[in-house]
């Protein structure tokens, strides 16, 4: 069941939940995004001038297998939802898959989104 959300007048947006994420409840995620840095340094070691570039997002995502759910380390991965990259290119890094007496299959996934979109060769 959808949530219904109430919030004051100081508030302008909220998201609540989790993204979609086919064949998977999503029951965590983490996004992290940083970006690569080139510095000029002058005859005094004192940095004159940065460039930064090649912005990506590093995605952490926790959740329980439907039955369907699948991801391929080096393969790509799509997920939408409120906060999410958009566009681009996301590749699975990391799949640990974990099974526990009394417990149901879950599983954690890392992932790096490219903000180019890129095809395998």
């Amino acid at each position: 069941m959808a949530a219904s959300i109430y919030r004051s007048s100081a508030v302008s947006s909220a998201t609540f939940g989790t993204p979609e994420v086919s064949g998977l409840i999503v029951t965590g995620m983490t996004l992290s995004e940083s970006t690569s840095l080139s510095e000029v340094k002058d005859d005094q070691g004192a940095v004159v001038a940065v460039a930064a570039s090649e912005p990506k997002t590093s995605i952490s995502i926790e959740g329980m297998r439907t039955g369907s759910f699948s991801a391929t380390v080096g393969g790509t991965l799509s997920i939408s939802g409120a906060g999410l990259p958009s566009g681009g290119t996301t590749i699975v890094t990391k799949v640990d898959t974990k099974y526990a007496a009394e417990q149901f299959e879950s599983v954690s996934l890392s992932a790096e989104h490219y903000g180019t979109t890129m095809t395998a060769a």
